[in-house]
Order: C-alpha cells, then structure tokens, then sequence
C-alpha cells in the first residue's frame, strides 16, 4: 500500500520505471561480438533517486528531502496515467509543510496545476482557495502569483458551471494584471481570455465575449499558443452565434496550424477536431460528424484519458449524434458513462450530471 495511505510518513515509497536502454552488437572476426550497453534514465526515476538518497542521508522530514519529494511529484505528474500517485504525493507533501507556508503554498501550485490538467475542478477548487488567501497574506492581492492562482480558481469555476462566481474574479484579476503588468503581456492576455470565456455562458452577452476576442487578436502575435486559443475560442462564439460556416472554417484552420506545430496526436489538436466535428453536425453534416466524433474519442481517451472533462465531452457528443439519428441503444450506454466520469471528477451535483440524467430520462434509458 503506498505510504500516503498510511499514517504520513517519508520512509517507503515506490520508484517507478528506470528508463530504456540500447543494445550495440558489434561483430568481429575471429572473436566474440562486442556488446554495448547505453541505458536513458528518465526524468522521474533521477528524481525519485534523489529522493530516496536524502530521505536515507538527511532524514525524512529534512528540508532537502521534502524538496527532493516535491520534485519526483511532478516529474511523476507528467507521466501519462501517474498523475492520481502525483496528487497523493503532493497532498501528503502539503500536509508534512503545514508549517512551512511559503512551501506548502508552492506545493498547493503543483497539486492544483495537475488536478486541473487531469480534468478534476471539483478536487482542485478547495486547494485553489487555499492557496489564493495564502498568497494574498504572503504577498498581497497584486503579487504576479496571487492572480495566477485567481486565475485558476476562475477556470475551475468556470468548469464547475460557476460562472458568475468566475466572472467577479476574473473582472478583478483582469483590472490588477493590466494595471500593473499592461494590456498585451502575455498574462494578462490569459486573465482577459479567461474572463471572456465566462461571458461565453450569458447568450445575452455573446456579443460582448465576440468583442473581447477580437479585441485580445489585435494584441497578440499571431504566431502564438495564446493566439490559437482566443482563435478557438472565438470559433466558440461564432458557433454560439450561429455563425456556423465562419466557426468551420476556423476550425479547419486551426487544426491544421496545431498538426503542424504540435502533432497529430497532441491534446490540443484533438480538442480542435472535437470542436470540427460538432459544428459540423450543426450544419447537418450527420454523417461526417460522427465519424470524425468516434475518431475523436478515440484520440482523447488515448491522450487525456477516460475520465477527463475533454474525453466526456466528446462522449457526449457522439452520444448525442446518434440518439439524433433515432439509434437511442447506442447513446444511453455512451451517456451512462460519461455521466459515472463527470460524478467522480466534478462532483455529483453539477449541471451536466443533471442535465445528461434528464436527457437519458427522455430518450428512455
């Protein structure tokens, strides 16, 4: 049983994988072939190395140890289905720092950045309020990492269906950031998006989110990450809008800017596809539309994995594609499981739970 399970303690702990390794047969005549041996110890394995030799040589509650620890979580967290054992740690590692606070709030950065990236607002929100009036005592309400962690907490409240919660917040991190960082700097561009995305929910104020979008592309160089997200999100609202021709064609671009520059298979990419796919069945391209649905699902499950609030979105999706075309046996299955995945991860009373449960209840499931 992992020790984080046990009373807390740092003395037995799990290292993962070593790494790879390289064979060289090399041949020679009249003698035995020479082999060599070239292993590539990963990132993780280093860290949990380093780990392990403080805890054994300082102690487990040193200083360097807990650095050490902290360290090998988030290499851990990078590990594509070792975030759950990451998030372990760093709970741990927050509470061994109860009386550290500058640490125990960098590890509250690390546990709510993987809790978030995993898809689980619900989990994060408690440790992102935490962590916000920590900073705020420590460093005041202007501090660049006070409104990181502002800005956090919005997005996970706009993923909890929050949005006016999210919406105050953001106004005020959105006025600080330009007040002393301007405009165009690359964080207060994130705020402003952030802020924009909570407007998305208000079909009253579509319009004004549009604007925001528009006015956030004439300050940002077209060339960046930032710049494909507000592009995203703008197709987002022209969708909405019902701007649905406009919303394909920079879907299409989009997915084609992110293959290039990021790979076919990388998250963003798919998220792109996923979005592709549902304006398409809004302009009556059914078939098309599911197929590039399934394709997504498929992809998101691989690279998000099952449970992530991107993967039950496309779930839904296609659900709802062929509960359209009157296949309502292939649907309810696909809508019983997605609503299992958004109960665990956020949380039995959000609005999609509700909102599926009644869309099963009227399909007959």
């Amino acid at each position: 049983m992992p020790f984080w399970r046990k009373k807390p303690k740092a003395t037995d702990h799990y290292i993962g994988d070593f790494g790879s390794a390289e064979i060289d047969v090399t041949e020679r005549r009249g003698e035995s072939p020479l082999i060599e041996i070239r292993l590539s110890v990963t990132a993780e394995y280093a860290h949990g190395l380093d780990f392990q030799r403080k805890r054994e040589e300082l102690g487990p509650n040193h200083p360097e140890t807990l650095h050490a620890l902290h360290v090998y979580a988030v290499a851990l967290g990078e590990q594509p289905g070792r975030q759950d054992e990451a998030v372990a740690l760093l709970e741990w590692l927050a509470a061994a720092r109860a009386d550290d606070q500058e640490n125990r709030l960098l590890t509250l950065n690390d546990l709510t950045r993987i809790l978030q990236d995993g898809g689980n607002p619900a989990r994060a929100e408690e440790w992102l309020r935490e962590a916000l009036s920590g900073w705020e005592r420590l460093r005041g309400q202007d501090d660049a990492q006070t409104l990181q962690i502002a800005s956090n907490l919005a997005r996970a409240l706009l993923d909890l269906g929050r949005r006016e919660e999210a919406e105050g917040l953001m106004r005020d991190t959105v006025f600080r950031r330009t007040r002393t960082l301007g405009a165009a700097h690359p964080d207060t561009l994130s705020s402003r998006n952030t802020l924009a995305g909570a407007l998305r929910g208000s079909p009253a104020r579509l319009a004004e989110a549009e604007g925001m979008y528009r006015a956030m592309l004439a300050d940002i160089d077209g060339t960046t990450e930032m710049s494909m997200t507000v592009r995203n999100n703008l197709a987002a609202v022209l969708t909405h809008q019902g701007k649905h021709a406009d919303a394909l064609e920079m879907y299409g671009h989009l997915i084609e800017a992110r293959s290039r520059l990021q790979g076919d298979d990388h998250q963003s990419t798919w998220r792109a596809r996923r979005n592709y796919a549902s304006v398409l069945t809004k302009l009556g391209r059914v078939a098309e539309a599911e197929q590039r649905l399934t394709e997504a699902l498929d992809g998101c499950r691989r690279v998000f994995g099952p449970r992530h609030s991107t993967t039950l979105g496309v779930q839904t999706d296609l659900a709802a594609t062929k509960a359209n075309q009157g296949r309502t046996q292939e649907a309810v299955p696909l809508l019983r499981d997605a609503i299992d995945g958004y109960r665990s991860t956020h949380g039995p009373n959000h609005p999609r739970v509700r909102e599926l449960d009644n869309i099963i209840h009227q399909l007959g499931g």
